[in-house]
């Protein structure tokens, strides 16, 4: 498998942009994780009922892999976009079970800079 640099070569003005607005993308890989616990001692998340349930959002056009839908949880006011169905099930299987009705969205959210350290 060959690994291709291109760091030597300048990037064009028009990617240099595109990268400067891509703003990063929560994944709630701490729920996913506490979900992934649950599962294992036995907890069956799917059974829980509450406001939240997983469905597809459609896209307009082929996503990556040629995705046809993302898989997202709602509440009917507030979307998280996960990275799988089962992820979907998973979570918002999780928030049901703890009574969680309703997230206020952070606009803009960014995760802090890992390893930076400010004087």
């Amino acid at each position: 498998m060959t690994v291709r640099d291109d760091s030597s070569r300048p990037a064009s003005p028009r990617r240099r942009r595109n990268q400067q607005l891509r703003t990063r993308r929560y994944e709630p890989t701490l729920m996913y994780a506490l979900a992934e616990d649950l599962k294992r001692e036995g907890v069956e998340l799917h059974k829980f009922r509450g406001p939240w349930h997983p469905m597809r959002r459609p896209l307009r056009r082929p996503g990556r892999n040629s995705e046809r839908a993302i898989p997202v949880v709602t509440n009917g006011v507030v979307e998280i976009a996960v990275d799988t169905a089962e992820h979907a099930v998973d979570l918002s299987g999780f928030l049901n079970s703890t009574g969680l009705e309703h997230l206020e969205p952070v606009p803009n959210l960014r995760p802090p800079d890992q390893g930076v350290v400010r004087e």
